[in-house]
């Protein structure tokens, strides 16, 4: 075999260099979060954190399952996406699913907090002579309407827009539930730096209200084991709904019955059915 030529080894060092000269920023480019966006600019990437506590559930992002996803023990985070609109699906086999439509941001995670419910709730009648019976009769013996003012909660409600006069105040954590005529709102009270993202508007201001219904609320309390998650009573129907406004607003029916009313404690929500001069209560427990 002839040894190549002096003209053809000077071609094969240019194109090698040339070569180099271009995947390395590229290369280093890639690997500092750095992607083509839209009109071939570079774009710093974003991500995605979907909080949720169910096991063994799957990520899609714009209808493709998210490969290498990272699984966390309270959910999923997705890293280095280019900035743009996700459509973003959360799914496990015989629960409902949950979808959200996120923008993600330079150099920015966008977080949501998702839930997924059984496609059958495993409710179960309570005996009377239970001690979960007895604790449930009392909290539904109790009201959770309470009446203040304003005043009151100067740092939570003195700039509420709602206009109308406050009740039913409720906090949990750092959120904040009341309502306002008909309407039922949600205000972040803490630290801006820790509020999720939809509490914020463009401007990062992270103290915004958020309204819940579009309908006439009976009663509202918050999930037991989330301050993310609302439980509504609307038209006898036991709704589960979250806080989060992006669309579409994720919004479940776990019970109707006229007159259904409903409680939390500890881990379990207790629904309460009129029957013919008599009462059903059933638990259900969460994991």
């Amino acid at each position: 075999m002839e040894p190549l030529s002096r003209k053809t080894r000077l071609s094969y060092l240019i194109i090698l260099m040339v070569t180099f000269v271009v995947l390395v920023p590229i290369t280093l480019l890639y690997s500092s979060g750095y992607r083509l966006g839209d009109g071939l600019k570079l774009v710093k990437t974003g991500g995605i954190y979907i909080g949720l506590e169910e096991s063994k559930a799957d990520l899609y992002l714009d209808g493709k399952l998210s490969k290498g996803v990272g699984i966390l023990k309270n959910g999923f985070f997705v890293q280095n996406l280019t900035p743009r609109v996700y459509y973003v699906v959360v799914k496990k086999e015989g629960y409902r699913s949950w979808e959200k439509i996120i923008e993600v941001l330079p150099q920015r995670v966008s977080e949501s907090s998702a839930f997924i419910m059984p496609n059958v709730i495993p409710y179960a009648e309570l005996v009377p002579t239970t001690s979960s019976y007895v604790t449930a009769v009392g909290l539904f013996a109790t009201s959770t309407r309470t009446m203040v003012s304003p005043a009151d909660y100067p740092e939570i409600l003195a700039t509420s827009t709602g206009g109308g006069k406050i009740e039913d105040v409720k906090r949990k954590g750092d959120v904040v539930l009341w309502r306002e005529g008909e309407s039922v709102y949600a205000r972040w009270v803490n630290k801006e730096s820790n509020a999720p993202s939809y509490f914020c508007d463009e401007m990062n201001a992270c103290n915004r209200e958020i309204i819940i219904n579009k309908k006439p609320v009976r009663s509202f309390d918050f999930h037991p084991l989330s301050n993310e998650l609302l439980l509504l009573v609307i038209d006898d129907v036991v709704v589960m709904t979250e806080i989060d406004p992006r669309v579409p607003r994720n919004e479940q029916s776990l019970f109707k019955a006229e007159g259904v009313m409903v409680r939390t404690g500890g881990n379990s929500i207790f629904i309460k059915e009129p029957v013919a001069g008599s009462v059903k209560i059933f638990e259900y427990k969460l994991q």
